[in-house]
């Protein structure tokens, strides 16, 4: 991990020191070495659904009510009074908590509690454990310290990347492809994944959690994505348009994708419905009715009435081939862009394959 080291985020260096009780996330991830680390988010369980640090479990001391309640004790300046109400919240919810922890604590090396800013949720849980002889320790400055770092390593993070940018019309396989060379252990960056959205109407179609990614959360996932490539820093990663879902791609890695190499991903027709099938069939009909309404306002009524009503006699086919042929084709303007190969893809293996041994030719 040295091209992250030298931006200074030292995620799996070895350790160096003793961690303290309270330390910043850097200081935690400069000597984590080999150790498992389980991040422990304390913050109400809404604001750990917007955005948290990655692989993060949830122990809210405060619900959203109880939250607004002590902020608002605490604004006013009725300090004691936030703290006595905070006391009464979380003393009947201690012994599962005790019991939570005691689990972490023996599953994981390290066991990090953070909230907001590190302040009155986590101290409190993190003094209570502390004085029962837990090992844990709290975050210093919660959640605003993390994405301090995030902040400053997303505009450098990118700059001694080559990308390897895989264009396409909608259902080349150009996903299940850059799953095959993550699986042949090439660098991949899936930008779908880090946004949790495939970037169209039916963006959100068929995933399992529903929500997209907000910007904080999806620069979060960009950075732990990082942390697993390896030299030569070769990163595979699939053409998107600036925004996905919620989230818009930083400007250092669209200037870095800019600089890369582009491949182009063709696939027969037949191919792109079978694909498109499979990535979207599998969620409810009533979902696949809600998604082609939001095409009023690329498609007037009559032919989206027409798509739904194919779709509740399930000649999925006949609407897939359409929308692509005549929607989704014709908005693509990635055929302006200089290719250095062409791949023809029936088999997302075979088709891993075929590049990886064009990559290798080519650095020869």
């Amino acid at each position: 991990m040295e091209f992250l080291t030298d931006r200074g985020y030292t995620k799996n260096q070895k350790v160096v020191n003793q961690l303290k009780p309270v330390a910043t996330y850097e200081e935690i991830e400069q000597q984590r070495g080999d150790k498992s680390i389980l991040y422990v988010d304390v913050r109400s369980s809404s604001e750990y659904a917007k955005s948290t640090i990655p692989g993060a479990v949830n122990v809210p001391v405060l619900n959203d009510e109880d939250r607004k309640v002590v902020g608002t004790l605490y604004v006013a300046g009725r300090i004691d009074e936030a703290k006595s109400h905070g006391i009464q919240v979380i003393s009947p919810r201690l012994p599962e908590i005790f019991s939570l922890f005691q689990e972490y604590t023996k599953a994981y090396d390290q066991v990090v509690i953070f909230c907001s800013r590190g302040g009155f949720r986590s101290n409190s849980i993190f003094s209570l454990l502390k004085s029962l002889g837990m090992n844990v320790h709290r975050m210093e400055g919660g959640y605003k310290n993390y994405r301090s770092t995030i902040n400053n390593l997303i505009p450098v993070l990118f700059e001694k990347i080559q990308f390897v940018t895989l264009y396409g019309n909608t259902g080349t396989g150009k996903t299940a492809i850059l799953e095959q060379l993550k699986k042949r252990g090439a660098n991949v960056l899936d930008l779908e994944a880090c946004a949790n959205n495939r970037g169209s109407v039916f963006g959100g179609v068929g995933l399992k959690k529903k929500q997209p990614h907000n910007q904080k959360m999806f620069e979060s996932l960009l950075v732990e994505s990082a942390t697993g490539w390896k030299e030569p820093l070769v990163v595979f990663t699939e053409g998107e348009s600036k925004r996905i879902g919620q989230a818009v791609l930083p400007p250092a890695l669209i200037d870095a994708m800019q600089k890369g190499i582009n491949l182009n991903i063709e696939a027969s027709l037949d191919y792109r419905i079978g694909q498109i099938k499979k990535d979207y069939l599998h969620s409810n009909e009533t979902e696949l009715l809600a998604a082609l309404d939001r095409l009023k306002s690329y498609l007037n009524e009559a032919r989206v009435e027409g798509y739904k009503e194919q779709v509740r006699q399930h000649d999925f086919e006949a609407v897939i081939a359409d929308l692509l042929v005549k929607y989704y084709d014709p908005r693509y303007n990635f055929n302006k862009k200089e290719f250095s190969a062409v791949f023809r893809n029936e088999d997302a293996a075979a088709t891993a394959e075929a590049i990886m041994e064009w990559m290798k030719q080519r650095n020869d």
